[in-house]
């Protein structure tokens, strides 16, 4: 209860309760083996364990392959991005962009999504000219225009046909996520998030609406003399 209250306010009693019934009074557990103990070098091991990358297998379609940047170099200029030297990074994980977009089509999210675009108009005072809100991807010109080709384009060639052609919209997001409360595991995933969803729904941890895209892999500092 000493190292409880007076090592960190975050614990909880919860945690107290599970390190001495699933810890200390595990059958497995022996205080020996606790001799030289260090949690920073415990934490690189975790950091390094091939667990962490177990979950990017081939069986949940994931791809692993290298790709190639272009090396800028201050004050020299090359005839075309083409002509640039050329970085080989390994290990870029992803998953084909077209199987990311159908298991999203199967979610039970899909009920919320609006497949047909609107626009939305506000009068300030009666009689006053009419202000468009562009509040939603959905409500959007750009997604109206597209909108509206596509199903001109699918009237001229299947002008019987019974199937319904909508567009779903793709917004991408990227940032470093820490992977680990202890150690300094991190990656660096790419999100897809389906632009058909209302904001105030998919801005929602809870809603489980970002699909694993990619995995960008870290550049080390590269030196040239």
């Amino acid at each position: 209860m000493q190292w409880f209250y007076n090592s960190s306010t975050l614990k909880s009693l919860s945690a107290l309760d599970d390190l001495v019934k699933n810890v200390l009074l595990a059958t497995d557990f022996k205080s020996e083996d606790l001799v030289g103990f260090h949690a920073a070098h415990k934490a690189e091991r975790v950091d390094q364990s091939d667990h962490i990358q177990s979950c990017f297998s081939a069986d949940n379609s994931w791809i692993e392959r290298s790709i190639e940047i272009s090396l800028p170099a201050e004050g020299v200029k090359h005839a075309s991005e083409s002509h640039a030297p050329k970085f080989e990074v390994p290990g870029l994980i992803h998953r084909q962009l077209l199987h990311v977009i159908k298991a999203a089509l199967h979610e039970m999210s899909t009920k919320h999504f609006h497949l047909f675009p609107y626009q939305e108009f506000w009068e300030r005072s009666p009689g006053s000219p009419p202000e468009c809100i562009y509040s939603e991807l959905y409500t959007a010109d750009a997604f109206l225009t597209e909108h509206n080709k596509i199903h001109a384009r699918c009237n001229r060639q299947d002008s019987g046909s019974q199937t319904e052609n909508i567009i779903i919209a793709i917004t991408l997001w990227s940032d470093s996520t820490h992977l680990t409360s202890f150690g300094n595991a991190s990656l660096w995933p790419i999100y897809l998030f389906v632009g058909n969803l209302s904001k105030y729904i998919r801005s929602k941890p809870t809603t489980h609406s970002a699909h694993h895209l990619a995995y960008i892999p870290k550049v080390s500092h590269l030196y040239f003399l």
